[in-house]
């Protein structure tokens, strides 16, 4: 089983690779392109090129806007009008610029469980399922979005702060699908070529795909309509269609997009939520609307944050942390794995996110500790396990999420979380830490290297002062109230931008190739967020968040038992699903419940439920950070869920006591600071 950032696996007859999303380029021309492949490919790459060109400048607007409204007000004792709602314009078109460009980089997660096993003509079966839904998904959306900026609702609305018509906005959307079609199109096109060229059998594999996929459809059809007609929650029939699509390899990003549009409306006699049929722009003005249409400007930081961090790590800033961290603890018993949790504890202030922080460890400090005599699937295992601390860190992308979704009886202050993620770093430190120290005692390692000396802690501390100031400035900023957590976020790429030019590191396709990451990365991030508000807002008007009430009531009384409830919950969905989805699904239900109810605190409920689905990226069978760090450590996929269990029951023990501390002990660096 491998999890795979490479569209052409929806190819019947391709190989699976493993592949790192910021080592990916588009793939090379076939020796001999078809009249319509050559066709196709042209597009792809002409969209390509204006999707680079939208979300560079889409990106650079945002920090122009952003960082322009901090000097006008700091200066000029003024403001920007409209700053935040044109950063939230922009924001959709690097968002959906970005998942364009993922598409045509092979970067989005597909899941290949089912089409690694069983005979030929299961995987080609499975393979078409995967091919005609996404197919038929794209189509859809293509058309629908079309209708959407076609509406009067998008003609004849104009924005209220600078008054400009809606349709600019809404427009992101078309293209980025029509972009996204024209590059599905290129590769199916090269899967037909491949076809063409191959043995006298050449089309048995895919004639079998397509007839398989034919009928794998109208089992999955049947099924959902026989649950359907016996009245079962529409969200079991919906959940079985997520997880069979999933296995089958359709890339992760469109598979909520799917499922989202597929409850929304009447298909094939098929009605989950018969109340929502009626409109069929309700997806995508649903998705729209939570991805920064109507507001959400806080989720801007997302995308700043990324960009601190990629242009951190291009511009070879974040191995200045790397050697201060060496300096302090890279004598001890254990060496570089020390390192590892240092550097992960120090990036937590930073990027905000895991799969940044493990890209940016991975092919640095793997083959660092291997040369210290550790195999390289345990040192891998180090690398994913540290990686947790940057969602549940000071700048948790999970955190701000949290806040922007929740909102009523059960919402949590930002700057709280951001304030309390202090604390979730340093006990995951000490936590992480000690097994450190357990397995490099159990595997009799001695000290790499004798202490190199306070002049060499202090040089290096030097070197990485400027670094160690921008997770300062951040966490600073926000939590005395003199930046919002957008304004920090571009104060520390300012910042950022400066140290690269000072060292002399930053360069034009330095600069690019960070914005055109970050915008993939914020593509995906932000368009599995905006799909799964789709879900979340059917079962919010079919009154599930009541459900979980009275389903919780009539389990238990108790505050404890309730938690324990919600953990095991989290780390079963963050185990199939990515966190920020399920965060979006469920924590705008069980919050009003814990604090209502259960009279839990709003910021201990929200660590609890963040930690545990970040603890669904290292845990096998489906973590992401998981398959990340074997893509980019060319570990085993199969070794490394073994290696890295001691890091997930660490973690687990983390979880517990941030569970049933008192609050007031979780608290107290946001109650002092």
């Amino acid at each position: 089983m491998d999890i795979v950032t490479d569209s052409a696996e929806l190819d019947v007859a391709s190989d699976v690779d493993v592949v790192d999303i910021r080592a990916t380029r588009p793939l090379a021309p076939d020796p001999d392109p078809s009249v319509l492949t050559r066709i196709t490919g042209a597009l792809a790459f002409a969209t390509a090129m204006i999707a680079m060109a939208i979300a560079i400048i889409a990106g650079l607007a945002i920090f122009v806007v952003v960082f322009g409204n901090i000097l006008d007000r700091e200066l000029l004792n003024g403001s920007i009008y409209g700053a935040e709602e044109f950063s939230r314009f922009a924001f959709l078109w690097v968002i959906w610029m970005g998942v364009a460009l993922a598409v045509r980089r092979s970067a989005v997660t597909v899941l290949t469980i089912g089409t690694d096993n069983g005979p030929w003509w299961w995987r080609a079966s499975l393979r078409g399922l995967a091919m005609g839904s996404l197919g038929i998904l794209l189509t859809y959306a293509c058309w629908q979005s079309i209708h959407y900026v076609l509406s009067q609702e998008s003609l004849q609305s104009i924005s209220p702060a600078m008054r400009v018509p809606m349709w600019t906005a809404i427009l992101s959307m078309p293209v980025g699908y029509a972009f996204i079609a024209i590059q599905y199109l290129y590769l199916a096109s090269r899967s037909l070529d491949r076809v063409r060229q191959s043995g006298p059998d050449r089309w048995r594999a895919p004639l079998v795909g397509v007839a398989g996929g034919l009928i794998l459809a109208a089992v999955l059809w049947v099924v959902c309509f026989g649950l359907l007609s016996a009245n079962v929650a529409p969200l079991i029939p919906l959940a079985i269609v997520f997880v069979s699509l999933t296995l089958a390899g359709m890339p992760v990003v469109f598979m909520l997009s799917l499922v989202g549009i597929l409850g929304a409306t009447s298909f094939l006699w098929l009605d989950f939520f018969p109340f929502a049929g009626a409109d069929p722009l309700f997806p995508f003005r649903t998705t729209q609307n939570a991805m920064g249409l109507s507001s959400g400007g806080e989720l801007v930081v997302i995308y700043l944050f990324l960009m601190v961090a990629e242009l951190m790590n291009g511009a070879g800033l974040s191995q200045r942390l790397i050697r201060f961290a060496a300096s302090l603890v890279g004598h001890f018993r254990g060496g570089m794995a020390f390192v590892c949790q240092v550097t992960s504890a120090v990036m937590s202030g930073i990027s905000g996110s895991a799969q940044a922080d493990a890209a940016v460890m991975t092919p640095l400090l793997v083959p660092a500790m291997e040369k210290e005599g550790y195999d390289r699937d345990v040192a891998a295992a180090v690398v994913a396990g540290a990686s947790i601390k940057g969602p549940v860190g000071p700048i948790s992308i999970m955190f701000i999420a949290y806040g922007y979704i929740v909102s009523g009886p059960g919402q949590a202050s930002i700057n709280q979380m951001l304030a309390s993620g202090v604390v979730l770093v340093i006990g995951l430190l000490l936590l992480q830490g000690a097994v450190v120290s357990i397995v490099a005692r159990r595997r009799g390692m001695t000290p790499p290297h004798p202490f190199l000396g306070w002049r060499e802690v202090g040089v290096s501390f030097l070197g990485a002062l400027p670094i160690l100031m921008i997770p300062v400035i951040i966490i600073g900023g926000i939590l005395s109230g003199y930046f919002t957590p957008t304004e920090s976020a571009s104060v520390a790429l300012a910042v950022t931008v400066v140290l690269s030019l000072a060292f002399r590191r930053l360069s034009i396709p330095v600069l690019g190739r960070a914005m055109i990451v970050s915008a993939i990365e914020t593509g995906i991030v932000m368009l599995l967020l905006g799909d799964s508000a789709i879900l979340a807002n059917l079962l919010y008007i079919d009154g599930f968040g009541q459900s979980i009430q009275n389903l919780a009531t009539g389990l238990t009384s108790n505050a404890d038992v309730f938690l324990l409830l919600v953990m095991v919950l989290m780390l079963l969905v963050g185990i199939f699903i990515e966190p920020l989805p399920a965060l979006y699904m469920f924590a705008p239900f069980l919050a009003p419940v814990a604090v209502t109810v259960y009279n839990i605190n709003p910021v201990q409920f929200a660590m609890v439920v963040v930690l545990a689905l970040v603890i669904g990226l290292i845990h096998p069978p489906v973590g992401l950070v998981l398959f990340l760090v074997s893509s980019i450590s060319k570990v085993r996929i199969e070794r490394l869920s073994v290696t890295i269990l001691p890091w997930i029951g660490v973690s687990l023990i983390g979880l517990l006591l941030v569970a049933y501390l008192p609050a007031d002990v979780l608290l107290w660096f946001s109650n002092h600071f």
